[in-house]
């Protein structure tokens, strides 16, 4: 296992992690390729953002820092050796089905301050958080609430990676703060079998999420009310992400809803925005974010429930249409709020929906 570090780099991108390892040949490290290689990733998205933004011009980056930064979360990772030569774990990385398990195992044993975030989030149920302070301004505020004893930069990595790997999602209000809430149940065996004689109790999304995983894991069993230890235990992990650390073990499961909840919330959300006026268009990120806030998922798993609901409805029609993002109030200059595009390779800038008639 990697030893920890308090430090996370600021590498705010995995695709940069992943363009930094490719650019190895014959497994040498050679500074300017790598920096031409995130240079082409970093180009890439600004195009992508202007392209949103209606603007002429992307912005010019070097990248020149990100590649430093990489270099830090390589080695940390144990992607790299000390001569900054390949290890055979960066195949996994490069690897997109085996990625995200193995840098959430990495990066939850690595950085203690990923996983603090990650669980106070959890705890919290939402963590509520200025999203312009600077200095010593954004610690005052976090520290006393969170226990976040970082800055501002250092959050905003951790929130930008956990946010890809899956654990958590965020957004933006109107009152210049953001909103963070988990968007997968997560606990460690240590948790779970602590509750061991307890009263059952599901008030809180935390205990919901303990009490869901204690059962589906087979790890313990409920009788008259209370949890009690199962007689034959048999660890049954389908469809968890299990994490093994030094003295404990993670278990991870993402959340996900049927079509026909997903649609229901959508229509309501919608109608919020849309002042109860069907088609009426509806800014996509904006619809994006009320949705996924409100049945806890990621943007991911809206993009495919509703590109799904556009090709085969069940009970509404949605119609996808472009257009320009405005800069300010969707914050289109971080890729997280890039909408998915057609097709036909145009950006989904609004929808508008209806109900389908039935016959």
């Amino acid at each position: 296992m990697s030893r920890p570090y308090l430090r996370v780099p600021c590498v705010q991108r995995l695709e940069y992690l992943v363009a930094f390892l490719g650019s190895y040949r014959n497994n040498e490290f050679d500074e300017k390729q790598a920096q031409k290689a995130i240079q082409q990733q970093i180009h890439y998205f600004e195009i992508e953002k202007a392209k949103a933004l209606g603007r002429q011009r992307p912005r010019m980056r070097k990248g020149a820092s990100t590649v430093q930064e990489c270099l830090k979360l390589a080695k940390h990772l144990g992607l790299i050796d000390r001569f900054k030569r390949l290890m055979p774990n960066a195949a996994r990385v490069l690897d997109s089905d085996q990625r995200r398990l193995f840098l959430l195992q990495r990066m939850w044993q690595t950085y203690p301050r990923f996983r603090q975030v990650v669980l106070a989030t959890r705890d919290a149920e939402q963590v509520n958080l200025p999203f312009y302070a600077w200095g010593d301004t954004f610690r005052q505020e976090v520290c006393p609430l969170y226990h976040f004893e970082f800055d501002r930069l250092t959050f905003e990595t951790i929130r930008d990676l956990a946010t890809q790997l899956g654990l958590i999602n965020w957004y933006p209000t109107e009152g210049r703060r953001q909103i963070l809430y988990s968007v997968a149940s997560v606990a460690t065996f240590t948790e779970i079998i602590s509750l061991m004689g307890l009263p059952v109790e599901q008030e809180t999304f935390v205990q919901q999420c303990r009490h869901q995983m204690a059962l589906d894991l087979n790890l313990l069993a409920v009788r008259d009310g209370r949890y009690e230890a199962q007689t034959h235990m048999e660890l049954k992990a389908l469809g968890y992400l299990i994490l093994q650390t030094d003295s404990d073990q993670v278990f991870i499961r993402d959340h996900d809803i049927s079509p026909e909840d997903f649609e229901q919330v959508l229509w309501r959300e919608y109608l919020s925005l849309s002042g109860m006026r069907p088609r009426f268009p509806v800014l996509y990120p904006n619809l994006r974010n009320q949705v996924c806030a409100a049945l806890r998922i990621s943007d991911q798993v809206f993009d495919r429930h509703l590109l799904s609901l556009i090709r085969q409805p069940l009970r509404l029609n949605i119609y996808p249409s472009g257009g320009v993002l405005n800069y300010a109030a969707n914050l289109a200059h971080l890729g997280k709020f890039l909408p998915p595009k057609t097709s036909q390779g145009n950006f989904i800038i609004y929808l508008k929906i209806d109900r389908r008639k039935t016959s």
